[in-house]
């Protein structure tokens, strides 16, 4: 039954387990160092609050239909083997859940370990040569110009714009010059 937790929090996000208290999966977002240089990938880490809740019925039928039992099997045996995932941790037993981290008791209160995710954060990585980060604006740019044509792209346009201009031009009084 434990090894029903982890794939439940990756799809439901959040589990209560009686006794015990209350597992969470947050986004953390990706992060760009101060300079703007690297960015780091954005990733989900699992949080715990130790409270006294009942555990959540959605989790209990996650079992029943991954077992193929009925739900009052999937019902005492998850509550069963959350009662003794408790009594373990309360008799200051390391209690190691895969995927999720590690519980023990520490003083009145239950400490929590999480795992580090299954595709561990990547280094940072770093930004395209000639980019950086605009925190104002939130988008990448240009560092410095990489050619005269990055700087003055507008004559380009004039001169295209003139000679189009001058084609259309042409055309109409070469038309008058036919009739």
């Amino acid at each position: 039954m434990l090894d029903h937790i982890y794939p439940y929090l990756l799809v439901h996000k959040k589990l209560q387990l009686a006794g015990i208290g209350t597992l969470e999966m947050v986004p953390v977002s990706a992060a760009i160092d101060p300079g703007g240089l690297h960015i780091s990938a954005p990733y989900e880490k699992i949080n715990f609050t130790p409270a006294q809740e009942a555990t959540s019925s959605s989790f209990i039928a996650w079992v029943a239909a991954i077992d193929h039992i009925d739900m009052e099997t999937a019902s005492s045996t998850t509550h069963a083997a959350i009662e003794e995932l408790a009594a373990s941790i309360q008799l200051k037993q390391s209690v190691l859940i895969a995927g999720v981290g590690n519980f023990c008791k520490e003083g009145l209160g239950i400490s929590f370990t999480a795992h580090e995710p299954l595709y561990t954060v990547q280094e940072a990585l770093p930004l395209p040569t000639g980019l950086q980060w605009s925190f104002k604006k939130g988008l990448l740019y240009k560092a410095q110009p990489l050619s005269v044509m990055d700087s003055y792209w507008w004559v380009a346009a004039i001169l295209l714009f003139a000679a189009g201009a001058a084609a259309i031009f042409n055309y109409y009084l070469n038309i008058n010059d036919q009739f």
